[in-house]
């Protein structure tokens, strides 16, 4: 990925791969950790803070293009979705986990829910429609 698009998906939280990707509506949790603000995606288990909430956001977005980038090169993408609980069929359907089985099996996420004031932002994701 150039630097050019690069940009264009730090900005929009996007992920372009040869144009081909499926939007998603997942959600990402912006919570602060002492004096850090933390977005946390638990469907995908990918960080991002910073300073103010939108530095969190730009982290955010600038590691879940690192994730599916290393996940796409290494051919790991389906098998690490497949790890974090997704279900996905033969025809490329992807599906995330319920909001349910995040917090009975995410200790992380169940951390938060239990001693964090948060706040829950949808937020569009696009996944490479190629995994």
């Amino acid at each position: 990925m150039n630097n050019e698009e690069m940009q264009k998906t730090r900005v929009s939280g996007t992920v372009h791969t040869e144009g081909k990707f499926i939007k998603l509506n997942l959600f990402v949790i912006m919570f602060d950790d002492g004096n850090v603000k933390v977005a946390y995606c638990p469907a995908l288990n990918v960080y991002g803070y910073g300073k103010q909430e939108q530095d969190a956001r730009e982290s955010f977005e600038i590691c879940l293009t690192e994730f599916f980038d290393y996940s796409i090169k290494k051919k790991t993408l389906v098998a690490e979705l497949e790890s974090l609980g997704w279900t996905i069929k033969k025809q490329k359907k992807f599906t995330a986990p319920a909001f349910s089985s995040l917090l009975e099996k995410n200790k992380v996420l169940k951390k938060i829910m239990d001693t964090k004031e948060f706040k829950k932002i949808n937020t569009p994701i696009s996944l490479p429609a190629f995994a």
